[in-house]
């Protein structure tokens, strides 16, 4: 099964509502073309990805089947692990984003379930990895746009967070939104988070946030938590451990920016390295992990 002959499907409600659109049909999945809906006539005995963002059709899968095609479902969304997989036995094989060990696997199964990152988002990427301004070229030393103050967020990382930002002073430029994906615009977030050197990526409802995927293809080096995802080889630890500060609680931000500021102005070389050794890992783990989905999907 070539790449190349890959098809994409997917409702218009998907496509409309998911950020991530180029990253998957660009980075992960060589440019397949998307088609909002499914014609049986057109799409036969063919290996067909099926991108959903809500409730999983069960109706889909069996007319895809019918049709002779090996379906791969793209499972976006399941933040908790508590949406229904229960469909995942009915395909060959199931992508999908928000990594939990219990679910992924990358062993021999039926069907084998990988797991891919849920990248960045469309009109914060694509960027050239070789065009990102440099580390000392940025004016802010971290930056944090969004939804600060989500009180569901995973083990109320986002109220221990709001605590740390507000002693960080001037080495945190922090704009709260309303809610998720809310309140500024794609180029707004963009400006801000490239001409910044740090981007701390508190946990949302998941550890795992496009604002680490959109910090990584901006050239800002990311701050986080520990969390499996970030550890796991079937995740982000695929290629070897992350390069980018893991900090042990977020009440070590302060210090940690007050340091790196400190650095920036004796050595900034060091903070230079390390955000090119962030650029050149997203790189190569982008590429990894679309070879790494490609490999199975051939396999079917």
């Amino acid at each position: 099964m070539s790449m190349t002959s890959l098809q994409i499907v997917a409702t218009p409600d998907t496509l409309n509502a998911a950020l991530e659109t180029w990253f998957i049909q660009n980075d992960l999945l060589g440019g397949a073309p998307y088609n909002p809906g499914f014609d049986p006539e057109k799409i036969r005995n063919s290996t067909v990805v099926y991108l959903e963002l809500g409730e999983i059709n069960s109706g889909l899968i069996q007319a895809l089947k019918t049709a002779g095609n090996k379906v791969v479902l793209f499972h976006m969304g399941d933040e908790r692990a508590d949406k229904n997989s229960a469909l995942y036995s009915a395909c060959d094989l199931v992508i999908r984003n928000y990594y939990f060990s219990h679910i992924v696997s990358t062993v021999a199964g039926s069907p084998k379930v990988l797991w891919a990152p849920n990248g960045f988002r469309t009109g914060v990427g694509p960027r050239s990895a070789t065009a990102l301004k440099q580390a000392d070229q940025r004016q802010a030393i971290a930056a944090f746009l969004g939804w600060i103050n989500n009180a569901a967020s995973y083990q109320g990382e986002r109220a221990s967070f709001a605590k740390a930002a507000a002693l960080c002073g001037e080495n945190l430029f922090v704009m709260p939104s309303n809610g998720f994906a809310d309140g500024y615009n794609v180029g707004l977030y963009s400006a801000i988070l490239e001409d910044s050197i740090f981007a701390p990526c508190p946990a949302g409802n998941s550890p795992e946030t496009i604002r680490l995927y959109d910090a990584l293809e901006v050239g800002a080096i990311p701050i986080s938590l520990k969390h499996d995802f970030l550890v796991s080889e079937d995740a982000l630890a695929a290629i070897g451990p992350v390069p980018f500060p893991i900090i042990d609680s977020w009440e070590q931000l302060p210090f940690y920016l007050v340091q790196m500021k400190s650095t920036l102005s004796t050595n900034p070389a060091e903070i230079i390295k390390l955000q090119a050794n962030c650029i050149d890992w997203w790189t190569r783990y982008k590429q990894a992990i679309a070879g790494r989905i490609s490999d199975s999907i051939k396999q079917l």
